[in-house]
């Protein structure tokens, strides 16, 4: 009788990498986090030189394709710019449509239209010249987890008993570091002592931000992190974070919408609108503002927001189907359009109109949501983002869509089912990880040498042909036996427990 399996989960909740090459991922494995580092001196030390070979091939790739998208983001961000300026110099009519301060250069990697990269653009492109820094970052962080089969098994396993956490616990809960170094041909995980550094590490991904003055002046509650069990985790908008929370004395279910450090504008935009919204009692669906998560016992800062909970939400994008009631879909599109028209009505530009900013609950009703700005490319074109227009477009194509979806969703970026999962599934063995695109968290890029892969390569070759410490180091690679890592895990558990 064939055994059942049942299939690891994984989220990365970030991912980093430098000028020298080193990296470090931090992956949320069936409910344990992991900390890994790679050094890629330490992997030229070993004489398995085609496992470091390969590492620095991949990191190139990484960095190649992100060069590769920053070109092609900074000529259309000016041909943006300049289409604005144009626009502005014609009709003044449209100012009131300008920019609201968001950062939008921080959305989604730019990917031509016809997803592929022109030699004109690529200085070297080498036999991977269309791979995108998306699909790039997750063959080098699987090639990373891929030596993590066996340790998952025993620290990780999928059928493990699920442990209830309040948010404090987890943000903070227990984390496993290691380092990768090569061992009889093989990547091998050698597990680090915590330190404080290691743990800060994990602390910096703590989402936080100052509230602003008059923001803290809002009649509105602050709640403690251990007053919160979380029930449930996505991963959409990245990196994976809780979701649906209950406060344990009251009772209430919230969903926790964690603030994003780097777009603090964004954030307050929000905060802004749900408020206006709720003061003038518009006949629409949102998730109204409840609370702040307290980042410890500050009443300054903030973890994140806590929204109205929406029962059993799917994204509309889901709801685009033939098969979906063709009734359902025309109340839909007419309880959009007529949400759509409330907000300018009322001086409300919605900001990133497309169909997953729209819910539907478990009695079918539409909400909307998210009104942080900025746009997503394929739902609204750039130069008219956070204006009128822009929501009107956004609308259009919505409609579109749900009223002959199978005509008018192939132009609009969306992906099948089983890829646009809410969590990025893995197999019984971590090698074969699949990870989708939507489940990453943005590379923290550092400006360095531009040096393409196959210049890479051959500086470490000629390093490893001509430095005399790698055979100092040969010996030991080979003939020394270094403390079980099974040893020092069970050490650690026991510390746990």
């Amino acid at each position: 009788m064939a055994q059942t399996t049942t299939a690891n989960k994984a989220y990365t909740l970030h991912f980093s990498y430098d000028e020298d090459d080193s990296c470090a991922l931090t992956a949320l494995i069936n409910d344990v986090r992991f900390h890994v580092t790679v050094d890629p001196k330490t992997l030229q030390k070993s004489s398995e030189k085609p496992l470091y070979y390969k590492y620095l091939e991949l990191v190139s790739a990484l960095r190649e394709a992100e060069e590769r998208e920053e070109e092609l983001a900074e000529e259309r961000e000016a041909k943006v710019h300049d289409k604005k300026n144009n626009n502005k110099s014609k009709d003044r009519e449209g100012s009131e449509g300008k920019d609201s301060g968001v950062d939008v250069s921080a959305d989604d990697e730019y990917v031509p239209d016809d997803g592929e990269y022109t030699p004109e653009n690529i200085e070297e492109a080498g036999e991977d010249a269309d791979q995108d820094s998306a699909s790039a970052g997750v063959e080098l962080r699987n090639w990373i987890l891929a030596s993590f089969s066996d340790i998952t098994q025993t620290s990780a396993p999928p059928n493990r008993e699920p442990e209830e956490s309040t948010l404090y616990e987890w943000y903070h809960g227990p984390t496993y570091f290691y380092t990768l170094k090569i061992a009889k041909g093989e990547l091998s995980p050698t597990l680090l002592e915590t330190t404080t550094d290691l743990e800060a590490k994990i602390e910096d991904l703590v989402p936080r931000m100052k509230v602003p003055k008059y923001m803290q002046d809002y009649k509105l509650p602050w709640h403690n992190a251990n007053d919160l069990t979380v029930q449930s985790e996505v991963s959409m908008p990245p990196p994976a974070h809780p979701g649906q929370v209950l406060h344990n004395e009251s009772s209430e279910t919230y969903f926790f919408k964690p603030v994003v450090s780097d777009q603090p504008d964004s954030v307050k935009r929000e905060i802004q609108i749900l408020r206006k919204m709720e003061k003038l009692n518009l006949d629409i669906k949102f998730p109204r503002l409840r609370g702040f998560v307290a980042l410890g016992n500050s009443k300054t800062e903030v973890m994140g927001l806590l929204l109205e909970n929406i029962e059993t939400p799917t994204p509309l994008t889901k709801l685009l189907k033939s098969s979906v009631d063709e009734e359902k879909r025309r109340v839909w599109s007419k309880k959009s359009a007529e949400y759509i028209s409330l907000l300018h009505d009322n001086d409300i530009i919605w900001g990133d109109a497309k169909a997953d900013n729209f819910m539907v609950d478990a009695h079918d009703e539409l909400w909307i949501i998210d009104f942080g700005g900025s746009y997503t490319e394929g739902w609204i074109d750039p130069e008219i983002s956070e204006t009128l227009e822009g929501d009107d477009m956004g609308l259009e194509k919505i409609q579109l869509a749900l009223e002959d979806p199978d005509k008018n969703t192939v132009d609009l970026g969306l992906i099948d089912e089983e890829e646009d999962e809410v969590e990025a599934e893995v197999s019984e063995q971590i090698s074969s990880v699949k990870e989708t695109a939507s489940t990453l968290f943005v590379t923290e890029k550092s400006a360095g040498e531009e040096v393409t892969r196959t210049e890479k390569r051959k500086r470490a070759i000629d390093e490893v042909e001509g430095g005399d410490s790698v055979d100092a180091t040969k010996s030991a690679d080979e003939g020394e036996e270094e403390e079980p890592v099974e040893k020092k895990r069970k050490t650690v558990q026991e510390d746990e427990e």
